[in-house]
């Protein structure tokens, strides 16, 4: 795994560039917090929600991408 030096260094690069589609909302950071028992599960969730937009606007990108040169 590759070694960040900063996460707050990057948190702080991305933050207001991200697409409001795959943003996080209120919604999404509520049902995190309902569903989890301890601030670990909370951030573990927050990730792999995160990630899982990160990879539906990736193919988002792709199928763009594909019908531009299709």
């Amino acid at each position: 795994m590759a070694c960040v030096k900063s996460v707050k260094k990057v948190i702080e690069s991305v933050r207001g560039t991200v697409n409001p589609y795959y943003d996080m909302g209120c919604d999404n950071v509520n049902e995190i917090y309902r569903t989890n028992s301890n601030v670990f599960d909370m951030i573990c969730d927050a990730f792999v929600f995160g990630y899982a937009q990160g990879i539906k606007s990736a193919k988002a990108e792709i199928r763009k991408a594909a019908k531009w040169y299709g």
